[in-house]
């Protein structure tokens, strides 16, 4: 069993546990190494497939980047999530544009919600982009493209959202995409 100094080092991490299936205060110490085993699996996956969409971006492939998004789809209401799922890459997105948004200028992110705002955009781009470009708040963002249309919604209109933001910020600075993607996600 887990001494109480060790439960309330992994308190910390207990909402990434429970995703894992692991409750902080009845898991062995085992079963709480092994919940962290997967999130790191899931994180460095989720790591991968942003960075591979952004890539493909970066290529001007579009239909690549599709073709991994709607594999990505089809996890995500499964349970027990599979490493990697739609709802932690969409997250990944996400984190991935707040850690941006600091540094874009004005024109970069009026762009960007432009983008979001049209009519062939994912269902919840919008709000998404302004949680996270404007209020720098990727979890309550995804959140709520979850709740109000689904983790599969979630995920296209994070990854658009951040494809828009590398593309557009690429274009502001007149470097290459693929040198910001390497550089950044």
């Amino acid at each position: 069993m887990a001494s109480p100094e060790q439960r309330a080092q992994f308190e910390l991490l207990a909402p990434l546990l429970a995703r894992e299936g692991v409750d902080v205060w009845t898991a062995t110490v085992a079963d709480l190494d092994a919940g962290m085993e997967r999130a790191k699996q899931r994180r460095a996956a989720a790591v991968a497939r942003v960075r591979a969409v952004l890539d493909a971006h970066a290529r001007d492939d579009i239909s690549a980047a599709g073709a991994l998004l709607e594999e990505l789809e089809l996890t995500a209401e499964t349970t027990p999530p599979p490493i990697p799922d739609a709802l932690t890459v969409s997250t990944r997105f996400a984190q991935l544009a707040q850690t941006l948004a600091p540094q874009l200028p004005a024109e970069v992110i009026g762009a960007v919600r432009d983008r979001a705002r049209l009519d062939d955009a994912p269902e919840g781009m919008a709000e998404l982009s302004d949680a996270v470009l404007l209020d720098c708040d990727a979890a309550t963002g995804i959140r709520t493209v979850v709740r109000d249309h689904g983790p599969a919604s979630a995920l296209y209109a994070a990854a658009s959202m951040t494809a828009a933001v590398f593309s557009r910020w690429a274009a502001h600075t007149g470097d290459p995409m693929d040198e910001l993607v390497a550089a950044h996600a």
